[in-house]
């Protein structure tokens, strides 16, 4: 009987590949055992009204109006990523919707799943982003560079460069510095990167 596939988030398998040795098996055995929910997902709320504004071109002062709707312990951190958000708005002019998919990018038995939330025209350029929100404590945030967040953009172009408009740029948005990341990456040499993380995740999962 075939082993049915471990799937994971590729936000999650992003944090596992940043993670220093050491602290690769606490983050393993988090995955494993927390199940989601999206009373636990911290910014489920923010995410969902950032794609909801940009599809339906409404207007960005919406964001404001979650603050009064989340648990008083999550609204600093909320106003945080929105200010880094309307920075991010702010260093462009235009910004026009398109639709997104979302697969799986599947290795051996591991299946994560690819799911960038926002297709944006931005100022007449196409981008598929991935939005990134983390503790600015956390050693993910700090290590969030242009080269590590590349496998989050080698999956987004594996997966879903033929459901994009031609020209489409595989981008990381890091939330609360609103820093849109775009990195330059050799596909062959990611894919071979994310296949060995995806073994020593997979070996490391079979012990936990």
């Amino acid at each position: 009987m075939k082993t049915r596939p471990i799937k994971i988030s590729m936000t999650s398998f992003l944090d596992f590949t940043l993670m220093p040795d050491s602290q690769k098996i606490r983050k393993v055995k988090e995955i494993k055992y927390n199940e989601y929910s999206p009373g636990k997902d911290y910014w489920k709320k923010l995410r969902d009204k950032i794609v909801n504004i940009h599809a339906m071109n409404n207007d960005f002062s919406q964001l404001d109006n979650l603050l009064h709707d989340i648990p008083v312990n999550r609204i600093n951190n909320y106003k945080e990523a929105i200010k880094g958000y309307r920075r991010f708005l702010k260093r462009y002019k235009d910004f026009k919707w398109f639709d997104v998919q979302s697969k799986l990018w599947v290795y051996d038995n591991l299946a994560i799943s690819v799911n960038p939330e926002l297709g944006l025209f931005i100022d007449g350029e196409p981008y598929l982003i991935k939005l990134y929100f983390k503790e600015t404590t956390t050693p993910a945030e700090i290590n969030l560079t242009k080269s590590r967040s590349a496998n989050i953009a080698f999956l987004m172009f594996d997966c879903l460069r033929d459901d994009c408009p031609e020209g489409t740029k595989m981008a990381v948005l890091n939330v609360k510095k609103g820093n849109l990341i775009v990195p330059d990456f050799n596909v062959n040499d990611q894919k071979i990167s994310i296949q060995g993380s995806s073994v020593h995740f997979l070996a490391i999962w079979e012990q936990v």
